[in-house]
């Protein structure tokens, strides 16, 4: 399994899957985004969720309640 940098913690994770064009704009990042959005559970808070994980990486916009980087790395959480 590939592993991705966390953006949250800096530390290597290990994920489902790696893909190519990941983070490229286009309809297969907005349908990604759209369809991750509306996962339910405690992700959008939890720094080591794969899910929150893989939406930093596609570069997907925040969504209500979602745990920004920077609100990690200055402790407000």
């Amino acid at each position: 399994m590939p592993k991705i940098r966390n953006p949250y913690t800096g530390k290597m994770q290990t994920v489902s899957m790696a893909v190519p064009h990941a983070g490229r704009a286009g309809k297969k990042r907005d349908s990604y985004c759209a369809r991750t959005a509306k996962i339910a559970g405690g992700w959008k808070r939890n720094p080591k969720s794969k899910n929150l994980i893989q939406r930093r990486r596609w570069r997907c916009p925040y969504v209500a309640g979602e745990l920004r980087i920077s609100e990690y790395r200055r402790g407000l959480i």
